[in-house]
This record gives structure tokens, sequence and C-alpha cells, in this order.
């Protein structure tokens, strides 16, 4: 199996030098089948010359087969001009016709085989001892066979070639999705530690705030508000380790991400900050698919953590209703009118345009805006079905 694998490499690295070695074996063959044939007439210089013509373009055969079928089919009718046996040196015009069919186009085939019939023609005159009806059908099925078998073998390769182009794209279309699917988990990873890292940097500055205001009165209550910077601060820390961590190949060390039952933690928190947060839980509590639970915890938390931002920590009101059909998120405070990120240029920063990327994974809606009242509200919607935005 390994020397046919060489074969093949060399015939396709260079098929002239395995053709060379087929026109010497025909003309080798041909000498002997001669000299086996009428041991009482050896072939002759003359004989040996016309064979040599007929086998020498031979060594051409792929590079330029319609030549070589000529050119050795002049041969072989002089071959039998003369008088002499065409056994061998005749049957290579078979092989010629098929490697025209298997390597040259449709036009160049059908004037091989146009080629073919007048050779058969020109054969009852010069050698009609040799053109019995039964030998002339018989080349000339061989012909055709060979004919037929050449434009198999091409279409054959042919139908080779696109498949394995085929299978190039295809593999190349996986790279791509490969490639794709990481871009999204870097951005999911990204959004992560934007939500992890800004909602407790948000509170870690209220905290550090509000001990800055009463050290020199309350030292009492400054040690407190540091303590919750420590505690707020070591919390965050492992939530990006977390958040990283996935990103190794083992599991060592894995906890599973926050989802609805962690809200009342991150309402606690900030509670423990003194932002006066109230939790509302409309509606019975079912099954939550993990990833829709994930999502919801992150917009609670990048809706407060605007609250702690941009309107000082604001008596807040988080609502989470469970529906039939959908999970619905409500966001309000009665914070001063100030620019939030839903109002900053085009309406987007970047903290909300994470929350719009995340429930429209879910194809559902998110409203962010001034309420008329004063205030601040972040509603949205998330329908049960996973995966339905996308």
């Amino acid at each position: 199996m390994e020397t046919w694998e060489r074969l093949r490499r060399l015939d396709t690295e260079r098929p002239w030098l395995l053709d060379a070695v087929l026109a010497a074996l025909l003309f080798t063959g041909a000498a002997v089948s001669a000299a086996v044939g009428d041991p009482t007439r050896p072939p002759d210089r003359t004989y040996l010359l016309l064979v040599a013509a007929g086998a020498a373009p031979y060594a051409l055969r792929r590079l330029a087969p319609l030549p070589v079928l000529v050119v050795a089919s002049a041969a072989v009718l002089a071959v039998l001009a003369q008088g002499y046996t065409s056994a061998v040196i005749g049957s290579g015009l078979f092989l010629a016709a098929y490697t025209v069919a298997a390597w040259r186009s449709v036009r160049q085939t059908v004037l091989a085989a146009v080629y073919v019939v007048g050779l058969l023609a020109l054969l009852v005159v010069v050698a009609p001892e040799k053109a019995e009806f039964g030998e002339m059908a018989t080349n000339a099925a061989l012909f055709a066979g060979a004919i037929a078998l050449g434009r198999s073998m091409q279409d054959r390769r042919r139908t080779t070639a696109l498949l394995a182009d085929r299978a190039e794209l295809a593999e190349r279309a996986r790279a791509e999705e490969a490639r794709r699917a990481i871009s999204d988990e870097r951005l999911r990873i990204a959004q992560e530690l934007h939500d992890v890292v800004g909602h407790s940097l948000g509170v870690i500055a209220l905290q550090a705030q509000v001990g800055a205001h009463v050290i020199d009165d309350d030292p009492a209550e400054a040690r407190a508000s540091l303590v919750a910077v420590s505690q707020t601060s070591r919390t965050a820390l492992g939530e990006v380790r977390r958040i990283l961590g996935a990103l190794r190949t083992d599991s060592e060390g894995y906890r599973p991400q926050p989802g609805l039952d962690d809200v009342d933690d991150l309402v606690e928190e900030l509670r423990a900050a003194g932002v006066p947060v109230e939790l509302r839980v409309v509606g019975s509590p079912g099954p939550v698919p993990g990833a829709l639970g994930l999502t919801a915890y992150r917009l609670v938390q990048e809706s407060l953590t605007n609250v702690v931002r941009h309107a000082g920590g604001a008596a807040t009101t988080v609502t989470i209703t469970h529906g039939p059909d959908s999970l619905d998120v409500e966001v309000t405070d009665d914070g001063p009118p100030v620019a939030r990120p839903a109002e900053d240029g085009d309406g987007r920063g970047h903290g909300q345009l994470g929350m719009r990327e995340r429930v429209a994974i879910w194809g559902g809606t998110l409203e962010a805006g001034p309420r008329d009242g004063g205030g601040y509200r972040v509603h949205a919607t998330l329908p049960r079905e996973e995966g339905r935005g996308r």
C-alpha cells in the first residue's frame, strides 16, 4: 500500500516519467511479440524503427493525448502496410483514445472519435486482409469502450474534486462558526465583568462616601462602611475570578452563575450600603431556566448600579412578575431627573447596551427612561421560551 501511494504521488508530480516507462514497455512488448510470434522472421531494422516511432509518442501521452493518438496510429498503419504484426503496438491506440477522453474536453474527445472512425476506414485500404468484419467490429467496440471509460473517469475525477472543495468549504464554515462562538463567548464574559465590576464599584464608592462623611461624628458608622467596602470588594473579586475561571479547562472551584434566587442578596447588599431598596415578587415563581434567571439578575444588577451612580442612592423598588408566558423585571426609583445612560447620545450607554443585548437574546423588550412623576424606570419583558429571540 505504501509503495502504491508513492507511485501515485510520483505520477501526480511527474506524469511524463511513468509515461516514458510505458513507451519503453510498448516498444519492448512489440519487439518480443514479433520475435516469438514468427521465429522464422525475426524483427528487422525497419520494423524496430516503425515500432519505435509508434511507441515513443506515448511518453507525452497525458501532455498531448490527441497528437499522440494521431502520430502513433500513423506508425501502426505503416507497420500494417509493410506486412508486420501490430498485436502490441496497435493495442496502444486504445490507451491513446482513452487518454484523450479522460484528460481533454468534449470537443477534443469528439475529434478523437471522428478520427478513430476515419482510421478504421483507412485500415480497409491499407491492410484489407486485416479488415474482416469481425475484427473491425471488435476494434470499433474497443475504441468506443475506451472513449466511454475515459469520459467516465474524467467525470469521476471532477466529482471527487467537487466533493473535496465542498469538504474544504464545510471545514472553513466550521472554523468560522468556532471563531464566531469564541467571539460571542468573549462578549458574554465582557458583559458579565462589566455588570459585576460596575455594580460593585458603585456600591463601594457609595459606602466610602458615607464613611468619609461620618468619620468625624460617628466613627462606628464609618467603621461599618469600611467593613461593607471590604465585604463588597471580596464578593466582587470572587465573582470576577469565577467568571474568568470559565475560560479554564478544569472545573475546580466552579460555582453556578447567579439567578433569581440571588436577587435577595443583591438587594440586601445595597441596603447595607444605605440604599433603600424594596423587592416585590408578583405571581407564583415557577421553574425558570438558568440562563433566563441569569439575564433577570443582570438586569436588576445593572439597574441598581445606575441608581447608585446617577440617582445618589434614591429609594428604589424592584418588581419581578412571574407570568405564564413571560418574566417581567421592573426597577423604578424616585431620584432626581439627571442624565442617565439611556439619555446619553443615541440613548444607549454601555450598560444599557449590554441589557438590550441580553433581552434581545430572548426576543423580549426593554423600556428605559424617565418617569412622568419623577425618577427613572427600567422595564424588561422576557419570554419564557428559551432561545426565542435568535
